[in-house]
């Protein structure tokens, strides 16, 4: 080979070599990246083996049927039992989705919160632009807000509003009570049976004060010639009694040598007459004005003032079998005039004398005569001469429309605020004729307005109205901050939780809200994500194949490399050694 052509030779190994090498380099290189590739995907796989998802779990039955969502923990339903359980931030913010936020800007709550539950109106504007921004519909808007703010709801207070109310007058007061509206009348039918021993039903007679009395269809024994009214307890209402539309008044006697405990029991049976109409009157208001908190109140008040003042003399009734009544500490010959002796208590006598009829008719026209005056039970007895022995009767009589009126007296006393001029216009002394009383009526209770129950909402109505109310309640205490992807993305929700950088906020025990980390949340079940890992677990298996493969075909590359670049470097030598040999030849030859 000539020297030319050794050299063209040797510049053309030297370029393959060069190429080869430089092939043999980036090989070496990709192999370095499909290591890393390697380390990156072990990496993933063992990072996916934390995976976990979070489940809400209310009921704490372990279920994971429901992954954790905003909408699931914003949206009444079964599932999270018509309770909203919230998501707020590290200053104790309730974060809202853009319409929640949207919602709250229009009600005008302040991001900072207010720190208190404000009025109703500012609710009723919320649940309105909840219907606005497409959160409810206008139909559960409107039906809420016809449902009574729960201002305590989420704050302690367990109760639901499930009732519509209205205000109105002392006038809606009586139409309610004789059965108008939406609620039942209650009347005197079946309330004056007694309830001790042998005593007789009391006598009831209705008429107006100080004139003509006739009895009531239903209520007692026929007694002294005193006619039929046509009239039966049903007919007789609350509103009959409390606004004295009439008097009735409730009747016992005994005669006839009458034994003194049988007197005894008539009287108890006339007691527990007249507490079972205000006992009923009470459970009836109770019932028509349930859209007022004060009035179960208002009612043990009046109950505790007629039973302090009416039933607990401060004298012991007689128990044994004497003759008859007036014998006794409680009674005595006191002349025509009536006298006190209890605070509820007023005796009189009726000299003996002859004429049976005119005598016995005598001591009933006075006791009735005299109840419609006064406050309290008034009994009269005679004592009349026959001819073996002394015989004596005794006629109690009470008044049950002024006892009525004076139990609803202390009720609005109690509404109005005791001790307050309004309460204080009405005055009830238990030892004085009713001339000399300020009971409540329509003049003196003037414009008062009652909150009267009009309707009964369905339980499922009542539950998301309570749902929204805690809901808004939480956002006026706390304040609110608005991030609308909490609402888009779970998976952004879970990180968000998983980092700390939102909480939990949720219902206790106590029925007060508390922020807590997601992890110790009752509600939120973490468990692992099965599924996830097995999809990490087939893309690391396939990925690493895929890596292994292309490894062994560069390393088979790089081996034909290595062998060609030796191949060039062999050639190499030996073309070198004949351009040496060449070379030292043509010196030889010059140097000839």
């Amino acid at each position: 080979m000539g020297l030319a052509a050794s050299q063209a030779r040797l510049l053309t190994i030297t370029s393959r070599k060069s190429r080869a090498q430089f092939e043999s380099m980036r090989l070496s290189h990709q192999k370095l990246a499909l290591s890393r590739n390697l380390t990156d995907i072990s990496n993933e796989y063992q990072n996916s083996l934390d995976q976990t998802k979070l489940y809400y779990d209310f009921y704490g039955v372990n279920s994971t049927d429901n992954p954790l969502t905003y909408s699931l923990l914003m949206s009444p339903s079964s599932i999270n039992d018509y309770t909203p359980t919230l998501i707020s931030n590290n200053q104790g913010q309730i974060v809202l989705s853009s319409p929640y936020a949207a919602a709250a800007r229009a009600a005008g709550i302040p991001q900072e919160g207010l720190g208190c539950t404000p009025s109703s109106l500012m609710r009723e504007a919320f649940i309105l632009a909840l219907a606005e921004n497409n959160v409810i519909t206008q139909a559960t808007a409107n039906s809420i807000n016809l449902i009574g703010y729960n201002q305590a709801a989420g704050l302690g207070g367990d109760n639901l509003v499930n009732t519509i109310t209205e205000t109105g007058s002392y006038d809606d007061l009586l139409t309610l009570l004789r059965g108008g509206g939406n609620t039942d009348g209650v009347t005197l039918n079946g309330l004056l049976d007694g309830s001790s021993g042998n005593g007789s039903i009391p006598t009831v007679i209705t008429g107006t004060r100080n004139g003509t009395y006739s009895k009531v269809s239903g209520g007692g024994t026929w007694s002294h010639n005193v006619g039929d009214s046509g009239k039966d307890l049903s007919s007789i209402t609350f509103a009959d009694l409390i606004n004295g539309d009439q008097e009735v008044l409730l009747v016992i006697e005994s005669e006839d040598n009458a034994k003194a405990h049988n007197w005894w029991d008539n009287y108890n049976n006339l007691v527990q007459s007249v507490k079972n109409v205000y006992t009923a009157m009470g459970e009836t208001l109770i019932n028509i004005l349930d859209g007022d908190s004060n009035v179960a109140d208002a009612v043990a008040y009046a109950n505790d003032q007629m039973q302090t003042m009416c039933w607990e003399p401060s004298a012991t009734p007689p128990t044994g079998d004497e003759d008859s009544f007036w014998d006794f500490d409680f009674g005595g010959l006191f002349g025509d005039t009536v006298v006190e002796h209890e605070a509820n208590w007023f005796t009189q006598s009726i000299p003996s004398g002859n004429g049976k009829e005119s005598k016995e008719k005598h001591a009933w026209n006075k006791a009735v005569g005299n109840a419609d005056d006064y406050m309290a039970l008034v009994n009269c007895y005679r004592s009349r001469t026959v001819i073996i022995g002394n015989r004596h009767e005794d006629v109690g009589a009470i008044d049950l429309t002024n006892f009525t009126k004076a139990w609803f007296t202390y009720f609005m006393q109690y509404m109005e605020g005791l001790g307050t001029p309004a309460a204080n216009q009405w005055y009830i002394n238990w030892r004085d004729t009713v001339d000399n009383q300020s009971f409540a009526d329509k003049d003196s209770i003037g414009d008062y307005e009652f909150t009267f129950t009009t309707t009964y909402v369905s339980d499922n109505e009542a539950l998301i109205a309570n749902f929204y109310d805690t809901l808004f309640n939480q956002i006026c205490i706390n304040g609110w901050t608005e991030n609308d992807k909490v609402a888009k993305d779970s998976n952004y929700l879970k990180e968000m939780l998983q980092t700390g950088m939102m909480y939990i906020t949720s219902m206790s025990d106590d029925y007060y809200y508390y922020q807590n980390n997601y992890s110790t949340n009752n509600f939120i079940k973490e468990v692992s994500d099965d599924a996830a890992i097995a999809q990490a677990e087939s893309k690391y298996t396939t990925e690493k194949a895929r890596i292994n493969a292309k490894e062994q075909e560069l390393d088979l590359k790089m081996k034909n490399l290595d062998t060609e670049i030796s191949s060039l470097e062999t050639e190499y030598e030996a073309v070198k050694k004949v351009i040496e040999g060449n070379v030292s030849k043509s010196f030889t030859r010059y140097d000839s």
